[in-house]
């Protein structure tokens, strides 16, 4: 195609800039910021081979440097790390309905702390108001990996006490996953199991060899 480029980008608009957000990365490649007008934004889809917003000026499009889409998507995928948060307590034990080994699930924080993940644990018996993380860990995962907590679960009053939590992110703001949390398939899936998990993925990931 005449109006086509491998960056899959509008052809013809000046304005375009790749999207940041790597959430919106999943689905788009950028957006016209000529077009955020108030409750309207045009973003680009792959295989577009125009924008309305120059079709009629004749301005030609230049397609940004290879190193500076790079140097964009790099960043993205920075903000996307993965980033493991288990909390505990020191002062309680955890209660018979969700139980946890903490002994074990610390050892696995720092099996995956010197496998390279950004992985911690933190003792809520130091922390007053626990409700912001136990909201996370409520509103973040997907309805179809609910955790045990909320709606006929654990209250914020068990997070991380009677109930040890482990949260995982991959963005700043909302886990992707909270355990424990019932599934279909394997039944409760305990803090310790998905650290183990979290473990065997990191060991079966292939080394990237970097090349000065």
């Amino acid at each position: 195609m005449a109006n086509y480029n491998t960056d899959c980008l509008c052809v013809r608009c000046t304005h375009l800039r790749p999207a940041l957000d790597p959430n919106i990365q999943k689905a788009y490649l950028g957006k016209c910021v000529k077009r955020e007008w108030p409750f309207t934004l045009s973003i680009t889809l792959q295989g577009w081979t125009e924008c309305n917003v120059f079709a009629e000026s004749g301005k030609t499009y230049v397609p940004p440097q290879p190193v500076a889409v790079k140097a964009v998507a790099a960043a993205s995928s920075a903000a996307a790390a993965k980033k493991v948060e288990f909390y505990y307590s020191s002062t309680q034990k955890p209660g018979e309905t969700f139980p946890c080994d903490i002994k074990r699930a610390l050892q696995l924080v720092k099996d995956l702390q010197g496998a390279g993940v950004n992985c911690k644990a933190i003792d809520v018996a130091g922390i007053k108001d626990r409700f912001p993380i136990y909201h996370k860990s409520v509103s973040g995962p997907d309805a179809s990996v609910r955790p045990v907590f909320g709606f006929k679960g654990a209250l914020v009053e068990d997070f991380g006490t009677t109930v040890p939590a482990l949260l995982i992110f991959e963005g700043d703001r909302y886990p992707v996953l909270a355990f424990p949390r019932n599934d279909a398939v394997r039944g409760t899936i305990r803090v310790e199991q998905a650290l183990e998990d979290l473990v065997a993925e990191k060991a079966a990931a292939p080394m990237t060899k970097v090349v000065g």
